[in-house]
């Protein structure tokens, strides 16, 4: 086997699986508020609800990210699609809000589960001096299944209705699940391992911190922008500002796999300073865009900064633990995208209604910027030198 090979039929597999199974997850989101108003669920409770599995995702990813250094990725990523199947079908028969609710706190598990361990099961098939490379291909896959996923569902909705979403995504995962079952997997480590210790650096890796704490600061853009876009594009009179997430998507698609080689050759460092900086024009551009071309650039700069840094991030993490450890380099990593999504919303809460977003985007354009030293600062206390 060519060790310097990243399109190998078991790394392609694995694309086109997260492919259709972000297209199920992304078929069903933007329909659960109308589907929790249809089953009796008050219109002010579903975004608590709806981010139920988010909750539920940020306490287990510990837990997910020490079972995929334990046990079988591969298997563990079938479970994920099984209980996904299970939750989905579920959805379509429930009639009540509790059974909504428990539901969604099982389907937590599982998003929990197949998001860890997904990076992991991918790093197991790439060479280690590719990695970069090779994750931002599943990046990628990520971000096609959010342009196929609210398309298909709006089709199976008009022609079907809204509960047929729910049995389409639960057979998307089913396709899954068994084009996995068929991947050909022999475990990089596959020797006999020591007996599992319950340890605190089982569940959380500390020499993660300012990884977890500069992951969070790019995520929390995301958090706003979920929350808030569409009450932006109303309240400074930008139609189709949906266009936002096509332009990004887009963008990323392209630009993926050049930041990613970028990484492999070039270093942690050199991503993650023009990362932060290009983030921040996006942020300064965003709180000045009164017209859909300047928030259309403001996505071309958003896509380019935060998809670079994440990625750099998450492969630097996985190199830093290295391969026995890429289960809870995962989850640390997860934890720090999950705090970005939950505290961004809640920054924008206490700032949007009192000052605008002019102010909150101008404050997160700070908030990027000081990255830039403190990540200096940490770089040479821990002689993390630049690769040239």
């Amino acid at each position: 086997m060519n060790k310097k090979k990243i399109f190998t039929l078991p790394f392609f597999m694995i694309l086109i699986m997260s492919v259709i199974s972000g297209s199920a997850s992304y078929m069903v989101n933007p329909i659960l508020p109308a589907f929790l108003v249809s089953r009796g669920a008050p219109m002010e409770i579903t975004g608590i609800i709806s981010s139920l599995m988010s909750l539920v995702a940020l306490f287990g990813r510990p837990f997910s990210g020490a079972a995929g250094d334990r046990f079988n990725k591969k298997k563990l990523m079938i479970l994920s699609y099984v209980l996904s199947i299970f939750c989905l079908l579920l959805y379509s028969i429930a009639d009540s809000v509790p059974m909504i609710i428990f539901v969604r706190i099982l389907n937590g598990i599982a998003f929990s589960l197949s998001g860890t361990v997904s990076m992991a099961f991918g790093a197991d098939f790439l060479p280690l001096e590719r990695l970069g490379e090779g994750l931002s291909y599943i990046g990628i896959g990520t971000v096609v299944s959010t342009m196929i996923g609210p398309q298909l569902g709006d089709i199976i909705d008009a022609r079907f209705g809204m509960e047929q979403i729910f049995v389409w995504a639960s057979a998307l995962n089913l396709l899954c699940a068994i084009g996995t079952y068929l991947i050909p997997y022999q475990p990089r480590n596959s020797g006999k391992k020591e007996k599992f210790v319950f340890k605190a650096e089982n569940f959380f890796a500390k020499e993660l911190l300012m990884y977890v704490f500069l992951i969070s600061v790019l995520s929390v853009g995301n958090g706003i922008l979920l929350y808030y876009l569409k009450d932006f594009g109303t309240s400074r009179g930008i139609a189709n500002i949906s266009l936002f997430y096509t332009v990004s998507s887009i963008v990323t698609v392209l630009t993926k796999p050049f930041t990613g080689k970028w990484l492999d050759q070039k270093g942690v460092a050199y991503t993650l300073y023009p990362a932060f900086l290009i983030s921040a024009v996006f942020a300064f551009f965003f709180a000045r865009s009164y017209t859909l071309p300047m928030v259309l650039i403001a996505a071309v700069f958003k896509s380019i900064g935060q998809g670079s840094g994440t990625s750099a991030i998450q492969v630097d993490s996985v190199k830093k633990l290295g391969l026995d450890r890429s289960g809870v380099a995962s989850s640390t990593c997860y934890i720090g995208m999950d705090l970005g999504n939950i505290l961004g919303p809640a920054i924008g809460a206490f700032i949007i209604s009192d000052h605008g977003y002019g102010l909150l985007f101008d404050i997160y354009t700070v908030m990027l910027l000081l990255c830039i030293p403190i990540y200096w600062l940490y770089s040479r206390k821990t002689q993390n030198d630049v690769k040239m």
